[in-house]
């Protein structure tokens, strides 16, 4: 009995020992799994906010979709001033195709009479036209024409009762021509342009009052040609 009961306890510590070492071959196998190797933090990883060189391009949109460089200065310094006749574009400058004397002829023809007094003619600048405006007068009427010096065409019309029987006529025979009249006025002056002209009466003397810009004034003897102020 004692042998048999040796022999059990040997089966039962074999048994034991055989658990065990089972137990710890399960534990070394569990704990030598291969740990997967962590790959290092890059130290060149670049910080977007901390970059030295500054991508941003200022560009100002026009409203054409199209772009241009901030800090250029499109703005255009030369300024047209289309009222300015200074720089040899004053009326000294010009050659009308309608002369005076071709405005004095349509005058009379307007009116069918060759009788009409004419009391003052006036060349002047209205909107982009030259006009030539005149004033007459005969025992029944007053009469108004503007005349288009480039053209011809009659721009205005009036004919009215003459109320007033105390005018004057100009004296247009053997007068100097406007051209004339322009060069002895900025001859006197010195300088500036012919900004526009009146032939009127003063003093009962036929003279072109010559406005000049830029410079002085001038009334013209519209017979002799001579400086009259």
């Amino acid at each position: 009995m004692m042998y048999k009961s040796k022999g059990i306890k040997l089966g039962v510590l074999s048994l034991s020992a055989g658990l065990f070492l089972a137990a710890c071959d399960t534990d070394d196998t569990m704990n030598t799994s291969p740990v997967e190797e962590t790959t290092p933090a890059d130290d060149t990883t670049t910080d977007d906010a901390t970059t030295d060189t500054d991508t941003n391009t200022d560009t100002d949109t026009d409203t054409d979709g199209s772009t241009m460089d901030e800090g250029t200065d499109t703005t255009d310094d030369t300024t047209t001033d289309d009222t300015t006749t200074d720089g040899g574009q004053g009326l000294e400058s010009m050659d009308f195709q309608v002369s005076l004397d071709d405005a004095i002829n349509t005058f009379h023809e307007t009116f069918g009479s060759e009788d009409i007094s004419i009391e003052s003619i006036h060349l002047d600048r209205d909107d982009d036209r030259f006009i030539y405006e005149f004033e007459g007068w005969d025992d029944q009427y007053d009469y108004e024409l503007d005349i288009d010096a480039e053209t011809g065409e009659i721009v205005q019309q009036e004919q009215d009762e003459d109320t007033d029987t105390d005018e004057d006529a100009l004296q247009l025979d053997n007068i100097i021509t406007p051209q004339e009249a322009m060069d002895a006025a900025l001859s006197a002056s010195g300088s500036g342009y012919v900004e526009e002209w009146e032939l009127e009466l003063e003093d009962g003397v036929t003279i072109y009052d010559v406005d000049v810009e830029g410079g002085d004034d001038q009334k013209i003897d519209a017979q002799s040609g001579e400086v009259v102020n």
